[in-house]
């Protein structure tokens, strides 16, 4: 289709990546989330020769942790982590561009780029942070980018090939990393080229045979338990209720809407922009998001990274199409000004206010103090237990996790869990700390764990308001 305006009004993508890549960079230097710290902590003791799933346990597939692992190769701290932050934002940016590109025009492709590259932030969906659903939308949307351009522009079967592998590898960095295999299956659908048909899906066969293959090394059981069976397991139960997802959805309601809504809004009338393959294209995008979303069954705010970068191309088909220039800056400034001013505010913060307004920030300089205490008072090889999702201590701390279970969540999923928990506190191999980041009749209201603790340990030190206890001899 003709360009909605002339290219020379859009600034090239080349500058939207540039961006891109500086509003993440003050970020490697910020602590790491709680999700951070225990990915890094499980890709640590799979590097250092643990078991995936057995000898240390999460219910994450192997991309994101290989992920983790090459990061920590480049630097053991947490800095290195965030590096895969700024790469992603560059690579989604320049993904989106291509996408909005080719389905409404050049001008529509570098818009998509700008836009990302400032909304890709998302300091209300924790966008500056490296967790699942960031990670699995890197290959998931450059898979969607190369199916377009063998779809619309005619590319060789080697590009839907590549498409196939990189939505293959999405699924292992999160199970719900689905965006690129299901649009991948509609255009093959709207395409009606059978022959391509296997060709995609081998390519996304690839990713998928070698994760299973490591799982049967490992041990089936362990590998299915972990990445769906105990999931599955919990569905209508107390820890993954309808109840229990609307509690979790009405508590962090506000930095969904403040990190989606105002996209949404601009991406709305970008439909009636688009031809009707491109309008399904989108819109099955949008369905694998919001899907995916609901597969987390937490509605933590970081789920909602997984549909932006379909409602920035969206909502570039919608600025573009706009002729009025005061009313394409409008609508850009609708899309990206919350987020500018959000880092704006930040420059002249105290380094105390900036470390509590950046999300984790405050909590992991806490820890990192917790952290020194831990490591001057144990040796290398004495284990300890956070009680109950503080993960990134363990990572901090270095010092290796007595109990498989590093998050809430799965103690409330798992029938076992809160057994195994009370037996490993009790027993002669018990760990040599535990650190109370969460009150014990939290986690069990029978009173059961805080009567372990007060028979097994006692208290040795509070650390920024946290107790810290040791075991009896």
């Amino acid at each position: 289709m003709p360009e909605a305006l002339p290219r020379r009004s859009v600034a090239p993508i080349g500058g939207a990546v540039l961006v891109a890549v500086l509003l993440r960079v003050p970020f490697l230097f910020t602590g790491l989330s709680t999700d951070e710290g225990g990915y890094a902590y499980v890709a640590r003791q799979w590097a250092r020769g643990d078991r995936l799933y057995t000898d240390v346990w999460l219910d994450r597939p192997q991309g994101l942790l290989l992920t983790y692992r090459a990061l920590l190769a480049i630097d053991g701290s947490g800095w290195a982590v965030r590096l895969g932050v700024v790469l992603a934002g560059a690579i989604i940016t320049v993904a989106v561009a291509v996408i909005a590109g080719v389905l409404a025009g050049r001008t529509a492709g570098a818009v998509a780029a700008w836009i990302y590259a400032v909304v890709g932030v998302a300091p209300h969906l924790e966008g500056m942070t490296l967790n699942g659903e960031l990670l699995a939308s890197v290959p998931s949307t450059v898979a969607i980018a190369l199916t377009v351009l063998w779809w619309r522009r005619g590319r060789s079967l080697w590009w839907l090939a590549g498409a196939g592998v990189l939505a293959g590898v999405a699924l292992t960095m999160k199970q719900s990393g689905i965006d690129g295999v299901l649009v991948g299956v509609l255009v093959l659908a709207l395409a009606r080229r059978g022959r391509a048909v296997p060709v995609f899906l081998a390519g996304v066969a690839v990713p998928l045979l070698a994760s299973a293959l490591h799982g049967l090394a490992v041990g089936w059981s362990a590998y299915w338990t972990a990445l769906v069976g105990y999931q599955l397991s919990a569905l209508g139960g107390t820890g993954s209720n309808t109840s229990t997802r609307l509690t979790d959805l009405g508590r962090h309601a506000g930095d969904i809407a403040l990190g989606v809504v105002p996209v949404l809004l601009v991406s709305l009338p970008g439909w009636r922009v688009l031809d009707r393959g491109a309008r399904w294209l989108l819109g099955v995008w949008l369905f694998a998001g919001f899907v995916g979303i609901n597969l987390g069954g937490s509605y933590w705010p970081h789920y909602f990274v997984q549909p932006l970068p379909a409602l920035v191309v969206l909502a570039a088909v919608t600025v573009a199409g706009v002729r009025a220039v005061r009313w394409r800056w409008a609508l850009a400034a609708v899309a990206t000004l919350p987020t500018l001013v959000w880092l704006a505010a930040l420059v002249p913060m105290s380094p105390g206010g900036r470390a509590d307004t950046i999300p984790y920030d405050a909590l992991a300089a806490r820890d990192d103090r917790i952290a020194a205490v831990i490591r001057a008072s144990t040796g290398p090889d004495d284990r300890i237990y956070v009680l109950e999702s503080e993960a990134y201590l363990y990572f901090a701390a270095d010092r290796e996790a007595s109990y498989p279970y590093l998050w809430g969540k799965p103690i409330d999923k798992i029938p076992d869990a809160l057994p195994r928990l009370r037996a490993m506190l009790a027993s002669p191999q018990r760990p040599a700390l535990v650190v109370l980041d969460t009150p014990p009749a939290a986690v069990d209201p029978s009173g059961g764990i805080a009567a372990d603790l007060a028979a097994h340990y006692h208290p040795e030190t509070t650390v920024e308001g946290v107790p810290i206890l040791r075991a009896n001899p």
